[in-house]
């Protein structure tokens, strides 16, 4: 089990395509082989986002990962970091670093590196799904 934490990005490719690192990743997230770790404002943008109706993601869907995710247990990790980050060039993706260091993840996976700092960060990889996924061997 390897804590991540999970860009919204990576949640949107996984669900969209089914195929591909993303889905892995997500696919991962689901068997225990990942263990997201995951902030109350981290899940309210999982959620605001995976339910944009522009993304045509089924509800019922949505709202099944979204139960999976709210619940912290051992498939999740949930933490609510203290204080102000500022690492990110978007400050709207300081929280996933912010989770990050508070749950003591491995990693976060992120399409949008640009938006991070350079990898590792504070003990903390930031890698691409596939990055990640051939770094820890569970690439197929």
């Amino acid at each position: 089990m390897i804590r991540v934490v999970i860009d919204t990005n990576v949640w949107v490719a996984g669900l969209l395509s089914r195929t591909g690192p993303s889905a892995r990743v997500v696919a991962l997230s689901f068997t225990g082989t990942l263990v997201p770790v995951a902030s109350p404002d981290i899940i309210r943008e999982y959620e605001h986002v995976l339910l944009h109706r522009d993304l045509g993601l089924s509800v019922p869907d949505v709202n099944a990962v979204m139960v999976y995710l709210k619940i912290p247990g051992d498939h999740v990790v949930h933490v609510d970091p203290v204080g102000q980050l500022r690492a990110c060039a978007d400050p709207d993706d300081d929280m996933f670093l912010a989770a990050a260091l508070e749950g003591r993840a491995a990693a976060v996976i992120t399409g949008n590196m640009r938006h991070y700092p350079a990898s590792p960060w504070r003990g903390t990889v930031i890698k691409t799904p596939a990055a990640f996924l051939r770094s820890v061997s569970l690439i197929e």
